[in-house]
């Protein structure tokens, strides 16, 4: 089973500066977060439809700098988050191999028609929304339902809320929608920071369920083991239906050992255990009273 250590942020946005991801890597990693994810975007609505490719979806970004900079202090994913108006995004995503590639794989709807079909349908993990875009899209009881059914996860991201405060009030009623439909069942609280100033410890993010409309228990599973089941969720996803996957931590070794060896060592374990038995009939006969014969006058 993949190991992975809490805390968990799922979405650090990918950014071409080396500089800026190593500073907020740096100050995640302080703050006590030990398996962050970093998203690349495609928005497949706009997409050249005259151009056909073999995949559409691009394949995720070299990280081994990030890899090199913290080696085992923290455990670095790749997630995409595809944009969509159609359901057309169903087939591109069943004939892509790159996106078998990802850790995990988001779903941003921008139309309703999308949306319902992102909690219904979409091969993916994660349902978010981006409401600095001015999308404002609100889920329907039976569709989230639908989603949890389906072992999909909805994210709060903190980061854009803080940015504008238009955002946060979008934010808010978005994560209300959430507790009046469903309870606020799946749901993963991510920073989405573009820099350090953005990000918060777990703790401090936890605090922020109850101006979402979640419980305390809530608000801590949120950065920890919801978290832990989503990752779980997208490894099954990749791997397939398996009974046992088990990934070899080092060098395989294999014996030398000939067949003839093997068959002389097979002979003179039974020959050994032959003699045990024997011995042992032997001492149990020998403890015996023995029997007087009666005689007969």
């Amino acid at each position: 089973m993949e190991k992975t250590k809490p805390f968990y942020d799922f979405c650090i946005p990918y950014q071409d500066n080396e500089k800026v991801m190593l500073e907020i890597l740096k100050e995640a990693c302080s703050m006590g977060y030990k398996t962050i994810a970093i998203e690349r975007v495609y928005d497949h609505s706009k997409r050249d439809a005259t151009k056909r490719a073999a995949d559409i979806f691009p394949a995720p970004v070299t990280l081994k700098y990030l890899e090199d900079e913290f080696g085992d202090q923290v455990r670095i994913l790749q997630r995409l988050t595809i944009m969509y108006v159609d359901v057309g995004v169903a087939h591109a995503m069943t004939n892509s191999q790159n996106l078998k590639k990802y850790n995990l794989i988001a779903g941003q709807p921008k139309t309703d028609a999308a949306l319902t079909h992102c909690c219904t349908s979409f091969a993916g993990d994660l349902v978010t929304f981006d409401t600095e875009a001015g999308v404002k899209l609100l889920v329907n009881r039976k569709a989230y339902q639908i989603g949890v059914k389906r072992g999909l996860y909805f994210e709060i991201k903190y980061g854009p809320a803080l940015r504008d405060s238009s955002v946060r009030k979008d934010m808010i009623k978005l994560a209300h929608n959430y507790c009046v439909r469903g309870k606020s069942k799946n749901i993963i609280f991510s920073s989405g920071a573009t820099n350090a100033f953005e990000l918060r410890g777990p703790y401090d993010v936890a605090n922020l369920s109850y101006i979402f409309g979640l419980s305390e228990d809530q608000g801590k599973n949120a950065v920890n083991k919801v978290c832990r089941h989503l990752f779980l969720k997208a490894e099954s996803r990749r791997i397939g239906k398996t009974i046992m996957f088990i990934k070899a931590a080092g060098p395989i070794v294999f014996s030398e050992t000939s067949d003839e060896e093997e068959n002389l060592e097979d002979t003179n374990n039974r020959s050994d255990a032959k003699a045990e038995c024997d011995s042992f009939l032997s001492d149990e006969s020998a403890e015996q009273p023995r029997k007087k014969k009666l005689k007969v006058v």
